[in-house]
């Protein structure tokens, strides 16, 4: 699938590496449709870029932590570009607490953002692209957590399992349909989430990473968007992007 004219949907791309996806997908000639929860001034930055690179953009502020939220996604989607080629799965929170501490609201609100709506969207995605006929791909955000026990991350590390064992399964599902389903796995990504760690945390974390970094948000943005354009025989896999960590 080359992405000239694609219409692509990319949660969870006002920052970081959903934003880094959005404007990789510009750059090859998709349309984006931009989505966030909260920062819709960070959201039409992000649109602003992808039309400077000459692409089309769209923006929608929606709580993908409600199924509505997701059919607020797709139709927006709909309406702005028509069908739906390229699904991008990147929305997640995170909350890091041990897990004899956790609130029952922290669970639920890490399940429906992170899982269930990678669950909905897709639902909706596949409906659509079934329906035009049309050969489509979906890339799930998932993370090294989910085979790496780190303490403190017991319910983001469910969350992320969760997604793996949906992409493999799905991705059998409707691959008669021309629809591949794929992952990408990364380890530690230099994004906002992590500047505030300490020098000697971060110390003791890329100690533990064969290529001695952090990786960029561009570097999981190029993977993402192989898989799109040119791992055309691939689905149900899981990339994993971590610099050699969960191989050390």
């Amino acid at each position: 699938m080359k992405l000239t004219g694609k219409n692509a949907i990319v949660t969870g791309s006002s920052r970081g590496i959903g934003r880094a996806i959005a404007l990789e997908l510009a750059r090859k000639g998709a349309n984006v449709l931009v989505c966030c929860q909260s920062r819709i001034d960070a959201a039409r930055e992000v649109a602003c870029e992808i039309e400077r690179l000459g692409g089309q953009a769209a923006v929608i502020q929606s709580d993908l932590s409600e199924e509505s939220g997701a059919v607020a996604v797709i139709r927006e989607c709909q309406k702005e570009f028509g069908e739906i080629n390229v699904l991008v799965n990147n929305a997640g929170v995170g909350i890091y607490t041990p897990v004899h501490l956790l609130e029952p609201e922290d669970i639920k609100r890490v399940l429906n953002t992170n899982l269930f709506s990678y669950i909905h969207l897709t639902k909706y995605a596949i409906a659509n692209m079934i329906e035009r006929g049309f050969p489509g791909c979906i890339v799930n955000v998932s993370s090294i957590l989910s085979r790496v026990g780190i303490p403190g991350t017991s319910v983001y590390a469910a969350s992320k399992g969760g997604i793996d064992a949906f992409t493999i399964a799905v991705a059998r599902e409707v691959a008669r349909y021309g629809i591949r389903v794929n992952a990408v796995s990364p380890g530690f990504i230099e994004t906002e989430i992590n500047r505030d760690w300490t020098p000697e945390y971060r110390e003791r974390l890329i100690k533990k990473i064969p290529m001695r970094r952090f990786g960029d948000p561009e570097e999981v943005a190029k993977a993402v968007v192989f898989i799109i354009e040119d791992a055309t025989y691939m689905t149900g896999q899981i990339v994993v992007l971590d610099g050699g960590r969960i191989t050390d």
